[in-house]
């Protein structure tokens, strides 16, 4: 994706009015298509340099979250490299990759202890301030071992995106706001007829924690407790409640800053004299339909550019609210809509529209 393509995605995005907890994991996953990357973190932050909460691809490890903050957070990771208050707090934007390139970070414990068992290697870091310049978070992006070297242009691109972050974040966010179901987004658990946690899946407690509020240095480093997620004891109560306790089945939906979060509960039978009876459940994150329609698009024929104008004419956008959120003219925004209609076959806004939605159902 060449520079002024990849600032244009990313501003269309962060323009869409969505809340910074939406925002960031849209955010995070059309980062792998302008810098390529294993795994992609956000770290929300008080005027201070404090982490208050955040957010990353790929489930928890509890057990190394919690070691991270109990011994290198602000401490021990000193050793190894600049502390994460004082990254924030300083005055460069983009921390480089080239920081860590060095013998004596890979024998480091914050290496060996945090960053290899999580398959990590390299990194780079962007700190995002906003109105004067309030620091707002810090945006990492992460390679594997093995995996080429962030570049120098590409460190440059990510600078250049970190001013569409902040203003993404502090925009705002547009009242109601649709979602829909995304398969990837799922998570199951069992609960003891009495409501206790038995098993979960891989991305269940970050699904948990979620819908309940947030990730913070706390609750990832803690094991999880049924008591800490009252929507799962109202699912039990619920279950219990039941006369028929075994046709019943239960949804919940779950609104919150991230998105919304669908439970849906159902009693199990123990399958042999001893084994107690369980409550199964599932919980469903969905995400934002505008977020859904600029995914589904990517996998269309169609240029960076057609992508970003057919995203906004699904979001509703006028031709010229196109041309001023991408800073191209409206003649050439007529250009594209062109060159889309040819492309997809459609003839209006309103058929395009139509197939746009037929591609997230």
């Amino acid at each position: 994706m060449n520079r002024s393509a990849a600032i244009a995605s990313v501003r269309s995005l962060c323009s869409l009015g969505l809340p910074g907890e939406q925002l960031v994991p849209a955010l995070l996953e059309a980062l792998h298509r302008i810098i390529p990357s294993a795994r992609n973190l956000f770290d929300w932050t008080d005027a201070e340099g404090n982490l208050v909460r955040y957010f990353f691809e790929g489930p928890i490890d509890a057990q190394v979250a919690r070691h991270y903050f109990e011994e290198f957070h602000n401490r021990r990771e000193r050793e190894a490299m600049g502390g994460f208050r004082e990254a924030v707090l300083g005055r460069a934007t983009v921390r480089s990759a080239r920081e860590l390139d060095r013998p004596e970070f890979y024998r480091s414990a914050l290496y060996n202890e945090i960053w290899r068992p999580q398959r990590l290697h390299t990194r780079v870091e962007a700190i995002v301030r906003g109105t004067a310049g309030r620091p707002l978070g810090s945006l990492v992006l992460y390679r594997e071992k093995g995996e080429d070297a962030f570049t120098a242009a590409e460190e440059r691109l990510l600078a250049d995106l970190v001013p569409y972050v902040a203003r993404g974040l502090e925009c705002e966010s547009v009242a109601g706001t649709e979602f829909v179901a995304r398969r990837e987004r799922r998570a199951v658990l069992s609960l003891t007829r009495d409501g206790a946690l038995m098993h979960l899946s891989e991305d269940a407690q970050k699904m948990l924690l979620l819908s309940h509020g947030g990730i913070t240095p706390e609750s990832a480093g803690r094991a999880p407790r049924s008591a800490d997620f009252p929507t799962l004891a109202m699912l039990a109560d619920q279950i219990r409640s039941h006369r028929d306790a075994s046709r019943r089945q239960v949804v919940l939906t779950v609104d919150n800053a991230w998105g919304r979060f669908v439970f849906e509960a159902q009693p199990l039978a123990a399958a042999a004299e001893g084994l107690a009876p369980a409550i199964h459940v599932s919980i469903q994150h969905q995400e934002p339909r505008a977020v859904a329609w600029r995914r589904a698009l990517g996998g269309l024929d169609l240029s960076i550019a057609q992508t970003e104008v057919c995203a906004l004419l699904r979001a509703g956008y006028t031709r010229q609210a196109i041309a001023a959120t991408l800073g191209i003219a409206p003649s050439t925004v007529a250009d594209h809509m062109k060159k889309i209609y040819d492309r997809l076959d459609v003839h209006s806004a309103r058929e395009l529209c139509a197939r746009v939605d037929e591609l997230v159902q």
